[in-house]
């Protein structure tokens, strides 16, 4: 048995970074070590958590159930870390004239990370702080200032008189949601499929971002709301994937979320009528955007 003292934040960070970039070569550029030293972090890890954390994969590195299982805390050690050096930074009263925003899984991977990549490389200094969360967890990152913005699902009309009160929002981008077929189900020859047809079959969720819409479309399109129900939900759009290849059940996801995931033995069908999100950006009324983060709203947009 492992004890928690004996795992690094250096090798969760390791993890994290080899998780996002699917590469060691990569990961040792972006971390600002050598290769051999991320070969080790990793090959140190697995020994203390008593197996593999990554594989092979026909399209690069695929993580392990056990990897699935470190990752998830990892992000969360490293999160709340990172949360805590903020709250100690506000604490003594610093000044920081930084961006820190908090996004959506989904978001975050299909569409915003390359563009904060392209923004940090002209601006080194500019962003702080990046968290991955879910929807109430950006919510009160942001209310509590942990966080300038937050990025993700507009959910403001389920309660939009309290978001009206707390909160400035501008639309960022639509998405279009889709369904996700098994390659042999009966509603993968279709060339789209209504919402009341994938009722009838085992829904799988991804709590990733988007749930609460998700839920909307089933209740707006149903005459018998009852009838709806998720038969599973998983961590992540990847794990929700092989379950729908393996004709565990059908899922509903937006479009972003499956950019560069491995789509070859799942069917994408849109829905008749379309149904799409909209992502957006909020910040508290009573702190309104620096001039960093108005510079990303333009370039989120543009």
């Amino acid at each position: 048995m492992i004890k928690g003292s004996d795992i690094s934040i250096a090798q969760l960070r390791v993890l994290l970074v080899v998780a996002e970039e699917q590469s060691y070569t990569r990961a040792a550029a972006r971390l600002g070590v050598s290769q051999s030293g991320v070969s080790h972090s990793m090959q140190a890890l697995e020994k203390l958590v008593g197996g593999p954390l990554i594989t092979k994969a026909a399209e690069g590195w695929e993580l392990t159930a056990l990897g699935e299982l470190v990752l998830t805390s990892a992000k969360k050690v490293v999160g709340e870390l990172q949360i805590l050096s903020q709250q100690v930074a506000q604490f003594h009263n610093e000044v920081d004239e930084t961006l820190k925003i908090g996004v959506i899984p989904s978001a975050l991977s299909g569409w915003l990370s390359p563009l904060l990549a392209s923004f940090t490389s002209r601006y080194p200094e500019a962003i702080s702080l990046v968290l991955e969360g879910m929807e109430e967890e950006i919510k009160e990152w942001v209310e509590s200032g942990v966080i300038n913005m937050g990025v993700t699902t507009d959910v403001t009309q389920l309660n939009l008189t309290y978001w009206r009160e707390h909160f400035d929002w501008q639309l960022l981008k639509k998405d279009e949601i889709v369904a996700v077929l098994p390659v042999n189900h009966q509603l993968s020859k279709q060339g789209n499929v209504t919402v009341a047809e994938l009722a009838e079959h085992p829904l799988i969720m991804s709590s990733g971002g988007c749930e609460a819409l998700i839920q909307q479309i089933f209740a707006h399109s149903l005459e018998e709301v009852d009838t709806f129900q998720v038969d599973l939900w998983v961590r992540d759009t990847q794990t929700l994937l092989q379950m729908v290849a393996g004709d565990v059940g059908v899922s509903l996801v937006p479009t972003l979320a499956l950019i560069n995931m491995p789509t070859a033995k799942v069917v994408i069908r849109p829905l008749s009528p379309r149904r799409d999100r909209n992502l957006i950006g909020f910040w508290p009324k009573k702190q309104p955007l620096n001039k960093i983060g108005i510079k990303l709203l333009k370039e989120c947009k543009s």
